[in-house]
């Protein structure tokens, strides 16, 4: 079955991983991928290491952080149809059985299926408005009108769902991303019993620096931390924007933290730091479903995030972590791992447990093959 697989994104970020993780434990089906990328990138680099073809297209978003006037409507229209017809030109003759849209910013592939007779399959992974400050260009309600018209949507969780899509809408189905294949979950157990424990207790936060991700709110509560006499530290990993850098570096000297706090920059492999750290924070205000906070649980990590989005999907409040709704319920519960790292090792033995029964890769891929052969066998 030839699926062509259509992606907005070269880099290496959360959706990006949790496509990877799909297109792996796909390989053990009946699939042959196919990959529209915008650029070489990240993500290229994999496909040629897992010998998954691509093609290097310009993606035509529909949504956009910028005020919508009636111009931009008619330029994105304009640039639409050239992705359209550009894309139907380089999938000519490959036999295309399904397209699957892994992105809910363009709808490019959507128009490619209608033309070609063929499924669509949508799998929307981010609120786009509340986590990106992204809006449709096109009206909302004709927007959802058109992702609606595919023969299947998957949301990657239950929030996803509700936010979208009024209860009964057909053909959507709730998927959760794999982070791992339960031979990894156990390694990476494994090794967490076998780290040496570190004199000061770690927290750690990978992610794009943005203001959305809260980056600022953590490096408060460790300001808070400091006060109460505690020795911890905080970890952030990532890039962003430099200007936003700066603040952050700049708001680490005002408060006098910067013992407390490192900044390693854009890390390839997060999981030494999982493993270098006691427990992993979520501080976005609305995080759709928080990649990091899965691979986290996966080396046996609590996690602390707010309650907000996809986070009570992923933490059991008081068993696999703690779920806050303010700034002082952040803060409580950095002070109760602190105090009490038993407690936190215990929380993080219950994510994992958790995390290899929900997030696994192969049962992950094996719910969206299932998908795959519904929309094939209804045609």
């Amino acid at each position: 079955m030839n699926i062509l697989f259509l992606t907005h994104f070269e880099g290496l970020y959360g959706s990006t991983r949790s496509f990877i993780s799909l297109l792996q434990g796909l390989s053990l089906f009946d699939i042959n991928p196919i990959v529209i990328v915008p650029r070489e990138g990240g993500l290229t680099d994999v496909l040629k290491s897992l010998h998954i073809p691509y093609i290097i297209t310009p993606v035509i978003w529909w949504m956009t952080e910028k005020p919508v006037t009636l111009k931009s409507r008619i330029f994105f229209l304009r640039d639409l149809c050239k992705s359209i017809i550009t894309t139907r030109k380089l999938i000519n003759g490959k036999k295309i059985d399904v397209v699957y849209t892994n992105t809910n910013v363009t709808p490019a592939g959507r128009f490619v299926a209608i033309l070609e007779g063929i499924p669509h399959i949508w799998h929307i992974r981010a609120f786009g408005d509340l986590d990106f400050s992204l809006n449709y260009i096109l009206p909302r309600k004709l927007s959802l009108r058109i992702v609606r018209g595919s023969e299947a949507i998957i949301c990657h969780a239950k929030i996803m769902n509700k936010y979208f899509f009024a209860p009964g809408t057909k053909r959507v189905f709730q998927i959760y991303n794999g982070v791992a294949t339960r031979n990894h979950f156990d390694e990476r157990l494994a090794k967490r019993k076998e780290e040496q424990k570190h004199s000061n207790f770690v927290f750690c936060m990978l992610s794009t620096i943005t203001p959305n991700k809260g980056q600022e709110t953590a490096i408060k509560a460790m300001a808070e931390l400091f006060k109460k006499g505690l020795t911890a530290k905080l970890v952030i990993a990532g890039n962003g924007r430099q200007e936003y850098l700066d603040h952050l570096h700049e708001f680490v000297r005002y408060l006098d933290i910067e013992n407390q706090v490192e900044f390693p920059g854009l890390v390839k492999n997060p999981f030494p730091i999982f493993f270098q750290s006691d427990c992993a924070l979520i501080c976005s205000e609305n995080e759709a479903f928080s990649r990091v906070g899965l691979e986290a649980m996966s080396t046996a990590l609590p996690l602390i995030g707010k309650n907000s989005g996809g986070n009570p999907e992923i933490i059991v409040d008081g068993e696999t972590g703690f779920l806050y709704n303010s700034f002082d319920e952040l803060v409580e519960a950095m002070l109760k791992l602190v105090q009490n790292p038993a407690l936190g090792q215990k929380m993080g033995l219950a994510g994992w447990r958790r995390a290899r029964e929900l997030f696994n890769i192969e049962d992950y891929a094996a719910n969206v093959y299932r998908v795959i052969q519904t929309v094939v066998e209804q045609r």
